[in-house]
């Protein structure tokens, strides 16, 4: 595998919620997610789906986390193709949004976590984690899926190399 480019690692670099609504979020795609031109629905994934900040990583920076991705394709969509809320059946409200969650090998790192909140808005949001997704209707979570695979363009595909 090639050497990690420097801007990679996050050395003492804090992380940074501030997200442009059109900064660029590039999410790694396994080559057996794409159908021609479309992006199949399993190349987008809840919840806390890993994605990579443009602010801090060209797109092919989706790609470095090991030397099994090399070759896979990237999409992308910008921060203001996230669905910010999404009723579902007048009982909840979904909440998306990105987070920087920087790590040593991976600075620009981040994730499109979902929160879910009482349509009374009463009680505070809780963000929906692996252990609480039983407890979300399948519709909601194809909803949300659907919505960014929408959003969502090739960047590269797969097996093809940054112009940068």
């Amino acid at each position: 595998m090639p050497e990690l480019p420097e801007s990679m690692l996050q050395k003492d670099r804090l992380p940074d919620q501030n997200f442009a609504p059109e900064e660029h979020l590039y999410r790694r795609v396994r080559p057996d997610d794409w159908d021609d031109e479309e992006i199949e629905l399993d190349a987008i994934d809840f919840p806390d789906m890993s994605v990579t900040r443009q602010k801090y990583g060209k797109p092919d920076s989706a790609r470095w986390v090991g030397a099994n991705y090399l070759n896979w394709g990237v999409i992308g969509f910008q921060v203001q193709d996230i669905p910010r809320e999404i009723p579902f059946q007048g009982a909840v409200i979904y909440r998306m949004r990105p987070v920087h969650m920087p790590n040593k090998r991976n600075y620009p790192h981040s994730e499109v976590q979902v929160f879910e909140a009482p349509w009374d808005q009463q009680h505070r949001e809780k963000h929906l984690d692996k252990a609480s997704m039983p407890g979300v209707p399948r519709e909601a979570q194809q909803e949300w899926r659907e919505r960014l695979r929408r959003a969502s363009r090739a960047v590269l595909r797969p097996g093809e190399d940054d112009v940068e």
